[in-house]
């Protein structure tokens, strides 16, 4: 078997592949995330990007490189810069339909595989106590759309429609039968 690693740090992805039965190396991209243009070539660009930042010095392995995106009509909302974005962030989807886009890229001696799922998460109302205490958690600090999907964060969201592991960050399906294909 072929060595796999994931270009991220992401304890959600980290804990999806572990989920999913591979054993992996995290090798840390470090690409800047700018989040700009069309939400979906954005994700699958920004993927391909950290995937191949480390593929670069590991050519010999699998290589795995995600991004997540938040959209809200045409806003894509990235990681909160500071609580009061994430205020602004919370605020905003509140009692809303958002879209969550994960792109994931796959770089091996065979050759590049690149894919996106999209799912739609609609939040309830929250109030703006809610929305300070949840912020003061610290969770919403590193997350895309200042939210955690498998954390506290789970408390506003009134329904999904597509994979729930999109939305945490790696669409699990998808993902274990590509790099099955490409492990074997």
């Amino acid at each position: 078997m072929r060595l796999l690693i994931l270009a991220s740090e992401s304890k959600r992805r980290v804990q999806i592949l572990s989920m999913l039965g591979f054993k992996f190396l995290v090798v840390p991209s470090y690409v800047e995330e700018r989040h700009e243009g069309n939400p979906l070539l954005t994700a699958r660009r920004l993927a391909f990007k950290k995937a191949f930042t480390v593929w670069r010095d590991y050519k010999f392995a699998t290589v795995l490189g995600a991004d997540t995106i938040v959209v809200l009509g045409k806003r894509i909302l990235g990681k909160p810069k500071d609580k009061e974005e994430a205020k602004e962030m919370l605020r905003s989807l509140s009692g809303r339909w958002h879209k969550v886009i994960t792109g994931v890229c796959v770089i091996s001696p065979k050759g590049k595989i690149s894919f996106h799922d999209t799912a739609w998460v609609k939040f309830r109302r929250m109030d703006e106590k809610e929305i300070e205490e949840y912020v003061n958690s610290e969770e919403p600090m590193d997350k895309a759309g200042a939210y955690a999907v498998q954390g506290v964060g789970a408390r506003f969201i009134e329904r999904i429609i597509g994979d729930f592991y999109t939305v945490m960050g790696l669409p699990a399906s998808k993902t274990y039968r590509v790099l099955k294909d490409v492990l074997d």
